[in-house]
């Protein structure tokens, strides 16, 4: 798919939520690799727990869901969800689906971590293009969330979000890895988004 078109669909996405940017965090591009230390646990650390958390939006009738799975040491994450209510409609009209989200988390305090996330906005071939390709179809996008989470408790934070959203097709060239190259420029990013994250219990 042309770039344009991404250009025209993000303009309605403007047109609509006047509050969007088009200005990446200058860390936007980095590849889907812990760059974080995690730091020795104190007694008073909060160590990630492994379960299923949903993290709702504050503000807006959005959340996504994940389930973790933390190390022994629990200051590091590997987590895999998938959006129950997602935002920017428009992005919408240029994909038949989306992957599911695939999250990195690393502790950097006694009570912070930093997490990077990744997912795929994807095309379907109809059916004679696929038999002819061999493929079921494409990536049109590569979503992107880079933040921070604030633990309340074991079972509770408060998540800042920085989203922005590549194109496959001029993102991901050198090396073609499936993530944005450092140097990629986003097409669209919104504004940060905050949430509250629960951990699901008894």
């Amino acid at each position: 798919m042309a770039l344009s078109k991404f250009k025209v669909v993000a303009a309605t996405a403007v047109a609509v939520a006047a509050s969007l940017l088009l200005v990446a965090p200058a860390d936007a591009g980095k590849k889907a690799t812990a760059d974080a230390k995690a730091i020795a646990p104190s007694p008073n650390s909060v160590k990630l727990e492994s379960g299923v958390w949903v993290s709702k939006v504050v503000g807006a009738p959005a959340q996504w869901n994940y389930v973790a799975t933390a190390d022994p040491s629990g200051r590091h994450a590997a987590a895999y969800g998938t959006v129950d209510v997602g935002f920017y409609s428009a992005l919408d009209e240029l994909v038949d689906e989306t992957s599911p989200l695939l999250i990195d988390v690393v502790m950097t305090g006694p009570d912070t971590a930093t997490f990077n996330s990744v997912w795929y906005g994807i095309k379907h071939y109809d059916e004679e293009t696929a038999l002819e390709k061999q493929v079921s179809g494409y990536i049109v996008y590569i979503g992107v969330n880079r933040g921070t989470l604030k633990y309340t408790s074991p079972d509770r934070a408060d998540g800042t979000h920085n989203i922005c959203y590549f194109d496959a097709a001029t993102s991901d060239i050198d090396p073609a890895d499936g993530f944005p190259d450092a140097t990629a420029v986003p097409f669209f990013c919104p504004d940060t988004v905050s949430t509250v994250d629960t951990r699901l219990g008894q």
